[in-house]
């Protein structure tokens, strides 16, 4: 089965252990897949921090307004956190 997905996503996790387990998912998915935290901060729907992290192509790391873009999908408040 043949999937297409549009990198950078980002996705957040409660605990910062969670990186590991997600990482090597993505090794198993594709070898070329790379997994970086990005930050910490609130979901829209949340009331507590949570850790961000992005998925993106090893060759092409994101820039800022990639990464932007797709923390604004997954659901980060830029309204009460921080800028990245």
């Amino acid at each position: 089965m043949k999937v297409q997905v549009e990198l950078p996503k980002a996705f957040s996790v409660r605990d910062e252990n969670e990186f590991y387990p997600i990482r090597h998912l993505m090794a198993r998915l594709n070898p070329k897949l790379a997994v970086s935290q990005v930050g910490t901060g609130l979901h829209v729907q949340g009331t507590y921090c949570v850790f961000w992290g992005v998925v993106y192509h090893e060759d092409k790391f994101p820039s800022r307004k990639e990464v932007e873009a797709a923390l604004k999908e997954a659901g980060y408040d830029f309204a009460r956190n921080p800028p990245i």
